[in-house]
């Protein structure tokens, strides 16, 4: 939660400077395109995050844990520049989100149950921001967040003493997400006439947009596989592990409000306007630009279980190879 509220204040410091300047659409528009393409190798790590237990095979029935999650992956800054820059506020940014990056949360219960005759073991996890919990916000805030996915693991090598424990996996996960600022422009009104200009359309034909509101938005869909080892020392299980995901995803974001058309212009023509400028279609409920984010995630894990009876808590820090993002989990869970 506490890493959501970063990316709320980002969003705040950015709407802080954007309707003070007039910006170019074209540039609005590639800046979200950047955020796309930065995103594509963030989420299918982030979609991985749920089920990162420190024991690289539990067992076969009636061997089983429940547990939940809080992790999430960093997307470099350099992502985010390009709207930063379009927008001019550049002073705004906190120096934190310059150095370690926008944060990409994921909250998940998750649980594993040992495989029957064979030796696996299935792994389900679920997560989503409960109604009750987006009153934490600011007032201006919105968010939303919702994660379904599960994996299965095989052992290669059963671990003893110093001999580590070796499975292999795969699974699938859905993430979806987008968080955003209500109303940014204070009640006023938002003139967009260069898009009209740019078509080679004189005066009158203008977008107005009232009180709207800015959204980031993502989804993925993942397949990913790893390998892990981890080592059983009694009150610690340290564990090592590599992963591979590719991610078909959407990214980007807009502007959404009621829009009304100035000029003697009808839906129809407006959208005909844009349209031929090469700028994407706006709606009676705004502007949203959202690209393609289709991409790999290759990283390496690590970080161990703290043993106490029953109850575990998993620790465990990951960086991604592609893009040089780097994240971090944690997990509590009871575990049979």
């Amino acid at each position: 939660m506490k890493r959501l509220l970063i990316v709320a204040a980002l969003l705040l410091a950015l709407t802080g400077g954007l309707w003070a300047q007039t910006v170019d659409y074209s540039v609005f528009q590639s800046s979200f395109q950047d955020f796309a393409d930065g995103v594509a190798t963030t989420l299918p790590i982030t979609a991985s995050i749920g089920l990162n237990w420190s024991p690289a095979y539990i067992g076969q029935f009636p061997h089983f844990g429940v547990g939940v999650s809080l992790g999430g992956m960093f997307l470099p800054y350099e992502s985010m520049q390009p709207i930063v820059s379009a927008l001019n506020v550049e002073s705004s940014i906190p120096q934190e989100l310059k150095t370690y990056g926008l944060p990409f949360p994921t909250i998940a219960v998750g649980a594993r149950l040992g495989g029957f005759i064979f030796p696996f073991d299935l792994g389900f996890k679920f997560g989503m921001i409960p109604e009750q919990a987006k009153g934490l916000f600011s007032e201006n805030v919105t968010a939303d967040y919702f994660l379904i996915g599960g994996d299965v693991r095989f052992p290669l090598l059963k671990g003893h003493g110093l001999l580590p424990t070796l499975s292999v996996g795969g699974g699938y996960t859905f993430l979806r997400g987008n968080i955003g600022i209500v109303d940014i422009s204070s009640g006023e009104t938002i003139d967009i006439s260069p898009v009209m200009i740019a078509a080679g359309y004189g005066g009158g034909h203008t977008l107005t947009i009232t009180d709207p509101d800015l959204v980031f938005s993502w989804d993925t869909h993942t397949i990913e596989a790893k390998a892990q080892a981890s080592w059983n020392l009694l009150l610690f299980t340290p564990h090592l592990g590599i992963g591979a995901a590719y991610g078909i995803s959407n990214a980007g974001g807009g502007l959404f409000s009621t829009l009304a058309y100035g000029g003697p212009n009808d839906l129809d023509t407006v959208k005909s306007v844009f349209a031929s400028a090469g700028y994407p279609i706006p709606t009676a409920q705004g502007i949203e630009i959202v690209s393609a984010a289709n991409g790999w995630s290759f990283w390496v894990y690590g970080g161990t279980a703290i043993n106490i009876f029953f109850l575990k808590l998993d620790l465990s820090a990951m960086y991604n190879f592609i893009g040089g993002g780097w994240g971090a989990s944690a997990n509590v869970r009871v575990q049979l």
